[in-house]
């Protein structure tokens, strides 16, 4: 019996992680459909559902549950993106009636469209389950989705493993590696000179930046922020700083704010992006002297570069990392020691010897498969509880 799958995506982040499978639930015999909802259809995130279409040459189904509304804050507006989804996606699933919807992550709009499939009856698989991030509410909407969802693909064993102890069914959960580092070995790199005439700034010199909210930490990115930058500044005068933009999450606006106005008041040294894509970002942390913030990215892709990545505060914790990456808190000397450590010619050295405790080359074709293979029918709708 062919299978319906509808690929969820609501942020630019997870988009690239999502590609590859997307390119490989495509080759199957089955009807696939990529739905694209939350931030990438709002202006903050420059609608990236464009650059989707870009890339994959065609159009695609689209939810739109993130409100324009200019008085709201992002509090406000992440309370009503959820209410929206719940409200939106029912109605969406009853006209596109897929078999399976497939979704990444931990964002609350992600949790929004996992409950609905739960309540309409319509399976699910959930891709990232059983991780740690201590510094964000991401953790629990995480667990939650994992609740909500019939399928589970997960980075590592010991990911695996939580999701079980979560009570889901272990013969539903499957390691099958890091979607994130999925075909990483084989994108198409973009040179130096191609980046510079695209962005417009020199490469030459220069630290890659990505500062999220620390959401349970309420205004603590935003107030580090105010420091850390004068202190790279100040510490570093003859590198350039380039800022991609914090995520939807609330408070994100405001530092992306804030990076905005420093960039245009000190265009020399400051460049703001508020997206590069997935290719054009990894393509400029290749050249970068470091990469720097509290982004999954520093964690799970980069360190596969062998660029070195200072990790900033607690947003990523409780995540295994490579040798090739420093946590200091935002504290300016425990800042300027772990920048003198990655720094230092024989560290960057190293920094391509470094394992990364992820693996993924074949995650994207591993979750294809099993979604071709499996039989979704023998999937009970009243889930039980898996008691270890």
């Amino acid at each position: 019996m062919h299978k319906h799958v509808c690929l969820i995506t609501g942020s630019r982040a997870e988009w690239g992680i999502l590609r590859p499978l997307y390119d490989e639930l495509l080759k199957n015999s089955h009807r696939t459909s990529l739905v694209i909802t939350g931030s990438h259809l709002h202006s903050q995130s420059q609608f990236s559902a464009d650059e989707i279409v870009r890339d994959t040459g065609e159009e695609h189904y689209k939810v739109y549950i993130t409100p324009e509304a200019s008085n709201l804050n992002g509090r406000e507006l992440m309370f009503a993106s959820m209410a929206d989804a719940l409200s939106k996606f029912p109605a969406f699933f009853d006209e596109v009636k897929p078999d399976l919807v497939v979704y990444l992550g931990d964002r609350y709009e992600i949790y929004a469209v996992a409950t609905a499939c739960r309540l309409s009856g319509i399976k699910s698989a959930h891709i990232s389950g059983g991780e740690l991030t201590a510094g964000a509410f991401d953790d629990v909407l995480r667990h939650c989705i994992s609740k909500l969802s019939d399928l589970h693909f997960t980075a590592t064993k010991e990911y695996r493993r939580r999701v079980i102890q979560l009570g889901e069914d272990p013969e539903l959960v499957f390691n099958v590696g890091e979607l994130g580092l999925a075909n990483l070995d084989k994108l198409p790199f973009l040179a130096q000179q191609e980046l510079e005439s695209m962005l417009k700034c020199q490469l030459n010199d220069f630290f890659l930046i990505t500062l999220h909210p620390q959401t349970c930490s309420p205004g603590l990115a935003l107030n580090k922020l105010h420091n850390l930058l004068p202190l790279l500044r100040e510490s570093y005068p003859q590198i350039r700083l380039i800022f991609t933009g914090a995520n939807a999450d609330p408070e994100g606006e405001e530092i992306n704010s804030f990076i905005r106005t420093m960039a245009e008041q000190y265009p020399e040294a400051i460049s703001y992006f508020c997206s590069l894509g997935r290719l054009n970002y990894l393509s400029v942390a290749r050249l970068s002297r470091c990469v720097i913030g509290n982004s999954s990215s520093g964690i799970i892709e980069v360190p596969s570069l062998g660029i070195p990545v200072l990790n900033l505060g607690r947003r990523q914790q409780g995540r295994p990392h490579s040798q090739a990456v420093i946590t200091a808190d935002f504290e300016a000397e425990q800042i300027k020691k772990a920048l003198a450590t990655l720094l230092a010619h024989d560290f960057r050295e190293q920094c391509a010897k470094f394992p990364n405790p992820y693996e993924g080359k074949d995650s994207a074709k591993k979750i294809a498969r099993i979604i071709e293979e499996i039989d979704l029918a023998s999937i009970s709708q009243e889930k039980s509880f898996y008691d270890l």
